[in-house]
């Protein structure tokens, strides 16, 4: 059967990619990277690399070996094996992170809570759509600081099955998150035959890594753990005001982060994740929903795509609005439509983000989760060119004037073709039967319905009282 699906967008020629690639190598060669870490320093000058203070030149010998290190895909595990997805195959949806603020049409926005944070992950776990949850969708503001990675973590293993994504918070407390990994899989040692977590890792652009990144990322490392290399420069601020340019320097930024990473642990899983953005330059405030930070990402998912071979994660469910209205439906849109047929592996802050990710939305969760499977629909949709399909048989059959509605074709194929979830496709006289309740009215209903029906706990009873037993004894110390 012969079908044919959208091809996928491209901004640059053939012969574009070698020459961005160079140039980011230039970089590296000439200007040089900032490790703010002596062991990451230590390492380096043990692979022979030329090292001024807490700068460090890599040469492209150790850019092209550490390249050719990174397997092209690989499995992240989840403690459901239902639910453990391929990295390079297929598109995936990941949860968000770094929000401060919760808020819904019952209560408005408001600092997020642990509650709020749990409830999140109820909603992924639910989800037909998210495929890796965790992260920082909204801060646990209402825990102790000290120890708010360990209440994260065991809310996320007590109410989910799925790959887990880890957050940032130096190298000691993740080496307690992937402890407690372990813990919930119910095997010692397995870190270092599986990969059971992931972790995005933001430089500090231009050309800096900050001292608690790097021990983080150690530590993943060291026990083999996936590497989602994620910087997030502002054209204008902190990276060239050029949709090129800001290519250039992100794509050494991950490039230096490659070679770091292939240096510690050789094979060890990356995914490339440009996270960035230009400036609004009337303000110099960071802009999610600027079409021009989806041309730069289009230039780096082709180029990871197409010259490295490497699976790529972006940056794609932000937008600037700061409540559930058309610009956030239209921002959110343009960034995810265009990521996902640009070729991009992964898609993450795919869900309820609001306000340049300060603030996750409950009923925008609902929607997008829409959004996502309408982008990926077209990603995905093949479509039929037989010489069934062409229909010039059944065409005769109905005649001129006729109708299809009761013709066995239709029958067959109706369940084909995409349904909503959340959007209303009804007419007007019976919307108004139903209540007239707009999409945002509607998503608020969905959300609590889903939470109300979520499972007291994933985990089993057992398994939760080990978690407590390591997380109890960590803050008694």
């Amino acid at each position: 059967m012969t079908t044919r699906s959208l091809s996928l967008l491209t901004i640059l020629a053939e012969a574009d990619l070698p020459r961005i690639h160079d140039a980011s190598v230039r970089v590296l060669e000439e200007t040089g990277m900032a490790f703010h870490s002596e062991q990451v320093l230590d390492n380096f000058k043990k692979h022979g690399a030329r090292i001024s203070g807490k700068i460090v030149y890599l040469t492209r010998k150790m850019i092209d070996d550490a390249l050719a290190c990174c397997p092209k895909t690989f499995m992240w595990q989840a403690r459901n094996p239902d639910k453990t997805i391929t990295i390079g195959e297929g598109l995936h949806f990941q949860a968000g992170g770094g929000s401060t603020n919760i808020e819904d049409i019952d209560q408005g926005r408001r600092p997020s809570k642990l509650e709020d944070f749990i409830n999140i992950q109820k909603l992924y776990q639910s989800s037909k759509v998210i495929d890796v949850v965790g992260f920082t969708p909204v801060d646990a503001g209402d825990v102790d600081p000290r120890f708010k990675h360990l209440y994260m973590q065991r809310e996320i293993l007590k109410h989910t099955d799925k790959p887990v994504h880890g957050h940032v918070c130096g190298g000691k407390q993740a080496g307690q998150m992937l402890d407690m990994i372990e813990v919930a899989f119910g095997e010692e040692g397995l870190l270092k035959k599986a990969h059971l977590m992931g972790l995005s890792i933001n430089t500090i652009s231009p050309l800096g890594f900050g001292e608690d990144q790097l021990d983080t990322l150690v530590e993943y490392v060291k026990r083999n753990q996936i590497i989602i290399a994620a910087p997030m420069a502002i054209g204008g601020a902190t990276a060239p005001m050029s949709h090129i340019g800001m290519t250039v320097l992100v794509n050494a930024e991950i490039l230096a982060m490659i070679v770091l990473i292939q240096l510690l642990n050789p094979g060890n899983p990356v995914i490339i994740a440009p996270s960035s953005s230009f400036a609004d330059m009337r303000t110099g405030a960071y802009s999610a929903g600027i079409p021009d930070g989806m041309l730069h990402l289009v230039t780096q998912i082709q180029l990871s795509r197409e010259l490295y071979g490497l699976p790529t994660r972006v940056l794609s469910g932000a937008c600037d609005a700061k409540v559930v209205d058309a610009q956030a439906g239209f921002e959110t849109m343009q960034n995810m439509m265009v990521s996902i047929l640009a070729g991009a592996d992964m898609v993450a802050h795919a869900c309820g983000v609001l306000d340049g990710i300060m603030t996750i939305s409950y009923e925008k969760m609902i929607i997008d989760e829409e959004l996502m499977r309408r982008a990926s629909y077209f990603r995905n949709r093949n479509i039929d060119l037989s010489e069934q399909a062409l229909s010039a048989q059944i065409i005769n059959d109905i005649g001129p004037e006729g109708t299809f509605l009761m013709h066995q074709s239709v029958y067959d194929n109706c369940r084909d073709f995409f349904q909503t979830d959340v959007s209303d496709w009804s007419n007007y006289s019976e919307w108004k039967r139903a209540g007239s309740q707009d999409i945002v009215q509607k998503a608020n209903r969905i959300f609590k319905e889903r939470l109300a029906s979520s499972p007291e706990y994933i985990l089993d009873q057992e398994t939760r009282k080990m978690l407590d037993l390591y997380v109890n004894k960590i803050i008694g110390q």
